[in-house]
């Protein structure tokens, strides 16, 4: 029995006992939370922002979600083993496997997804709305860090009156909210209009009505090609995709990412094919990239098509790499089939990505293609987006290894229409190096390990790797975003968020 004299004192300590160790084990990780992406001290906004990795990432994700971090396997790095293996890293809690999959803001102190803004002193009496973006890092020490794409839409205060959508582009970099602080990307050029092409599509097939240009998709290929992907009269049919390199429409683009040598293929809107007759309305087609740099349309993530564009004929190819049960499952049944709708649409492009860190060198046996994928939720005239990452094989067909859980941008609203346009690898401003398993004492051995190891991982050496379509688990992606058709944002993400804790689909 405690008496009351002596109880005051004891609770006393308690108290202040307790404080030191929620201090003392707390602290680093609160830290750790708002370290992500403010791993250096803006001098200016003309600085690029560096990250140097996913662990604080990850242990943001278990903090967030008030439990422990680290359950599951680890990440199996630099060893020879199968697709399967290396794709089943999980740093989530064991409690909740299936829950969303969180992705945090590399370039954003807090972790949140950063705004686009392409407004250039505007003085038209409208609304100007600037959304769908994409936007792809120049090369390093050029005068600007990036170039931005997106939908530009005039809309009338009469809402009667006709809109009129255009592509536009200027070069960007990076700046800080009026409000917070916080960094985004603003044009620091004057944006232009791209001035593609129209015509009216095939009579008969729809409205004689030119549409413009619409869902713009644009990307590096692993030539170093800047492609468009984009949806305007089909020459057959209503409504088609068509690719096109941007370089014939952009005069400066060229040098500016130092690709003069790299042959131009597409340089008109060129329709992509399809072995199977064509619908009224083609849109949301993918373009994917084999070993050796073939190109594969693929029509259909749902009800999957895929078709060749070199050697392989105007054949289905999907035939022996059908969706497998893991993806359709997403598509589930509604309970009112008139107001509702719930589809599956291919989101992004495709990005190659080796399920390591560098230098392992790549090969077919641990190098896979990664996109993200929505499913599509419509009731009456509201719609929302699901994302989900699609892993597949780097060969043809490309049967789909696995997919992600939902995928959850920090700072993005639940009921927003926020739908993912498209990926680059950001070699450019976010990849650093280490060569701490070098031996600095031995100057001789030093040269010789690098040298090995630069050949197993250069592009002139190794067919997988090149500079704009293919990185490793330790690189950052660039993901473009739309938001409610209106504005446009992105997230700077570790390759190994996005592949962190996913559904191996069999086959």
């Amino acid at each position: 029995m405690i008496s009351k004299r002596r109880k005051g004192p004891i609770v006393l300590a308690v108290c202040v006992l307790t404080a030191v160790i929620v201090v003392t084990y707390a602290g680093p990780l609160a830290a750790s939370v708002f370290q992500v992406g403010s791993h250096r001290t803006r001098q200016s906004v003309l600085d690029e922002p560096k990250w140097t990795g996913s662990p604080n990432g990850r242990l943001a994700d278990s903090v967030y979600e008030g439990r422990r971090p680290t359950t599951g396997s680890p990440l199996l790095r630099h060893r020879k083993t199968s697709h399967k293996e290396l794709l089943q890293s999980c740093s989530k809690n064991v409690y909740s496997p299936s829950g969303a999959n969180l992705l945090i803001n590399a370039a954003n102190p807090e972790g949140a997804m950063s705004r686009l803004s392409y407004a250039w002193f505007d003085n038209i009496d409208v609304d100007i709305f600037r959304f769908s973006p994409s936007v792809i890092p120049y090369p390093t020490g050029s005068q600007h860090p990036y170039i931005g794409f997106a939908i530009q839409s005039l809309m009338p205060v009469d809402e009667d009156s006709a809109q009129h959508a255009v592509i536009i582009y200027c070069d960007m970099d990076w700046t800080l909210t009026d409000t917070f602080e916080l960094p985004t990307l603003t044009c620091v050029t004057q944006p232009k209009v791209l001035n593609l092409p129209r015509w009216r599509p095939a009579k008969g097939s729809c409205d004689q009505t030119p549409v413009g240009h619409v869902n713009p998709r644009i990307f590096m290929s692993p030539l170093g090609e800047p492609l468009m992907l984009v949806a305007t009269n089909g020459k057959a049919n209503c409504l088609h995709e068509f690719v096109v390199d941007l370089r014939t429409f952009v005069p400066d683009l060229a040098p500016k990412f130092k690709i003069e040598t790299v042959p131009i293929r597409f340089a008109n809107l060129t329709a992509l094919p399809r072995e199977s007759s064509l619908a009224v309305v083609e849109e949301h087609y993918q373009l994917l990239f084999d070993d050796k740099n073939a190109i594969f349309v693929q029509h259909d993530i749902g009800d999957r098509s895929l078709t060749s564009m070199s050697d392989y004929g105007m054949r289905n190819l999907a035939v022996d790499a059908p969706t497998p049960e893991c993806v359709l499952s997403l598509q589930k049944p509604v309970s009112d089939p008139d107001n509702q709708k719930v589809s599956l649409e291919q989101a992004t492009n495709a990005l190659r990505v080796t399920l390591c860190e560098y230098p392992c060198e790549p090969t077919l046996g641990n190098t896979v293609l990664m996109s993200i994928m929505h499913v599509k939720y419509e009731h009456l005239r509201e719609v929302y987006y699901r994302r989900y990452l699609v892993v597949m094989n780097a060969t043809a067909p490309f049967h789909i290894l696995a997919r992600s859980s939902s995928l959850i941008y920090l700072g993005s609203e639940e009921r927003a229409t926020v739908y993912t346009v498209a990926m680059q690898w950001d070699h450019s401003h976010f990849r650093t190096r280490s060569q701490s398993s070098i031996d600095p004492h031995n100057p001789v051995a030093k040269r010789a390990q690098i040298a090995a190891a630069a050949a197993k991982v250069s592009p002139e050496t190794n067919s997988l790797v090149n500079d704009y379509y293919h990185g490793w688990l330790d690189d950052t992606v660039l993901i473009s975003i739309g938001l409610n058709d209106q504005e446009s944002a992105f997230m700077h993400i570790n390759a190994s968020q996005l592949l962190d804790c996913l559904e191996i689909c069999p086959r």
